[in-house]
């Protein structure tokens, strides 16, 4: 069996007796607050984070990075051992190609929602086109928070150069990926960073938040920039965008670092830890 704990867990252990790996890909923490009302918030952190750890005890846990190893150990109580990290990988499809835009091009991609905090990363974009006149913004898929979004856009003034085009093909989103200058990545909290390593693949750069997740996804000063403050945002933003001998070193960084994870690397790795529990379990018999 497996389960995916994304928030609020299955607690397969009262009810599943045979082998079984939980994916926890991160912590959800604030999260709650950003997208439930209070108590139902207060709630879902008291189970998450003290009420159904403890029933995970012998269960293998199973997460994306590092860092996100970490996160579960630090804020959730779980035992490092009990955690085997096996990264996400990058399609193939995912590759070098094409020109980069002639004007400063920034690219972002996700779900619409409080989590990506995309409300922020338009403000660092304002921030930023004063230094760069030309610049322009695509910020790629749907949710719930796109009319404020849109409004927010609007009151900036800014709705001639950021773009929300919705959901788009996977061509045109390749297509995104390797004209723009760099990637950005503005979530609260990731277990990886997905759009960050295939912005990668395609030999973009990337400047994302300094969370667990983007600490694995972003090889940092070799294929992207990490930052804790709205000021560093703009300021990496700015560093990337300014200096075409930087832009290109991050690129080819980002192309070596995109390498180094493929879906056959993460069904392997996936399977033993599963395959490990059942043989676990047939031995106690």
């Amino acid at each position: 069996l497996v389960e995916i704990w994304n928030g609020m867990p299955w607690l397969s252990p009262l009810w599943a007796s045979g082998p079984r790996i939980c994916f926890l890909h991160h912590h959800h923490a604030e999260m709650w607050d950003m997208t439930l009302p209070p108590r139902l918030a207060r709630m879902g952190r008291l189970v998450e984070s003290r009420i159904a750890p403890p029933f995970y005890r012998r269960t293998p846990i199973v997460t994306l990075s590092e860092s996100s190893r970490r996160e579960l150990v630090e804020e959730m109580g779980f035992k490092a051992k009990r955690i085997t990290v096996v990264p996400p990988g990058v399609g193939a499809r995912f590759s070098p190609g094409g020109e980069k835009s002639p004007t400063p091009l920034v690219v972002a991609a996700g779900r619409l929602v409080p989590v990506k905090r995309y409300d922020y990363l338009i403000d660092v974009l304002v921030e930023t086109k004063r230094r760069h006149p030309a610049l322009e913004a695509v910020i790629v898929g749907e949710g719930y928070k796109r009319e404020e979004l849109e409004a927010q856009r609007h009151q900036a003034g800014a709705e001639a150069w950021i773009r929300l085009p919705g959901r788009i093909g996977d061509e045109e989103l390749v297509d995104l990926y390797r004209r723009a200058w760099v990637v950005a990545g503005a979530a609260a909290r990731e277990g990886w960073g997905m759009t960050l390593t295939e912005a990668a693949a395609c030999g973009t750069p990337a400047v994302g938040t300094r969370i667990a997740g983007h600490l694995d996804a972003i090889a940092e000063s070799a294929s992207g920039m990490l930052v804790a403050s709205r000021d560093e945002f703009v300021s990496a933003l700015d560093a990337v965008l300014r200096d075409g001998g930087l832009r290109e070193r991050l690129a080819a960084g980002a192309l070596e670092h995109a390498t180094r994870f493929t879906w056959e690397a993460t069904a392997l790795g996936t399977l033993e830890v599963l395959a490990a529990d059942a043989i676990r379990r047939r031995g106690r018999r």
